[in-house]
């Protein structure tokens, strides 16, 4: 029996468009950041971000390092950073509070500081919530303060450890297909959301695939 459900943030419950961050990024910089074969070398400053192994200013530092163009401001850095962002469907903060009654809810994001103030700032802003963390799920668990990533199967370990909770009575959802098979590699039920189709919508669905 599921007891628990462990969200992906971008991409599940969060819309993202990565295109856009990309196009952003090749145009401030003046290099061609292909979002489906990222070089390399800028890859890595981005893995690194997500990790906590750098810090905004060193992230920020590093991409102008890259730019062909001449240094780009940091503020268009950001501005383009974040354009992958586009908010949320309201009706998925009901979802989650109604989820909450049934099941333990918790998050689990591949992100980093500047998209997470992002996140924080719009949830305020444009949706009156100030405590999105304690609201809507038992614990949160952010890449860049675990120092450790999706698909890395240590960070599914570490939230069942953290969450208290047991692997065989969790469902994982995630919009990526290889973060989905690695959290089924650290014994969690996980099931893959496209991130075309609603998850309000889908939830059940994915509940009914675990069921048995």
């Amino acid at each position: 029996m599921i007891k628990n459900i462990i969200f992906d943030l971008g991409g599940v419950l969060l819309d993202l468009n990565y295109e856009l961050t990309y196009a952003s990024l090749s145009e401030v910089m003046g290099i061609e950041i292909p979002s489906k074969t990222i070089p390399a070398h800028i890859f890595k400053i981005m893995l690194g971000y997500e990790k906590g192994e750098i810090n905004t200013e060193t992230f920020l530092w590093n991409l102008q390092k890259e730019s062909s163009k001449l240094t780009p401001q940091p503020d268009k850095l950001i501005k383009a950073w974040n354009a992958m962002l586009l908010g949320w469907n309201p009706k998925r903060f009901k979802f989650l509070e109604d989820l909450r009654k049934d099941y333990s809810v918790f998050l689990l994001g591949n992100t980093n500081d500047l998209h997470l103030e992002w996140v924080m700032e719009d949830l305020k802003k444009n949706h009156n919530i100030s405590n999105f963390d304690t609201k809507y799920f038992d614990k949160t668990f952010y890449s860049h303060l675990m120092r450790m990533r999706k698909p890395e199967i240590k960070i599914y370990k570490q939230v069942i450890k953290e969450a208290g909770i047991k692997a065989s009575e969790s469902l994982f959802i995630d919009d990526n297909k290889e973060n989905v098979l690695k959290a089924r590699k650290a014994d969690l039920h996980a099931s893959w959301h496209d991130p075309k189709n609603e998850i309000i919508d889908s939830l059940n669905g994915y509940l009914a695939e675990h069921t048995g």
